[in-house]
């Protein structure tokens, strides 16, 4: 018979096993469509960097990869995230420049917004 002890540990050490092998979460307020289109835009409003084919593959399990799909998520989750009322946001949690919106037409006026934020007092 197992004891209690041995039996939270071994519960533990499954659920802990479980989870590494899950993909990212999705955000509840991404648009909706494909894995693909929903791995983009949380890519992009999240601030991370587009990534290549073999990561998507390597992430989600699915060496299936809708480029397109993806693409236009990560342009989708640009639009939210690369706008000055949400840069302000991350600027006043002290979070970093988003990667995702390097890449923006207004990048740079941006980023001036962004800093702003983080250092008040000028630079």
């Amino acid at each position: 018979m197992i004891s209690m002890n041995k039996y939270i540990l071994i519960c533990t050490a499954g659920f802990i096993l479980a989870g590494c092998s899950t993909p990212p979460h999705l955000s509840a307020d991404a648009p909706a469509g494909s894995q693909w289109f929903q791995a983009g835009y949380q890519d992009a409003s999240t601030g991370k960097i587009v990534k290549d084919n073999n990561t998507l593959a390597e992430w989600y399990g699915n060496p299936q990869i809708n480029r397109e799909e993806y693409l236009q998520g990560y342009s989708a989750g640009q639009k939210a995230l690369c706008q000055p009322a949400a840069l302000l946001a991350w600027g006043k949690q002290g979070k970093n420049f988003p990667a995702s919106c390097d890449g923006v037409d207004n990048a740079e006026r941006l980023r001036d917004q962004w800093q702003q934020k983080v250092d008040p007092e000028g630079q």
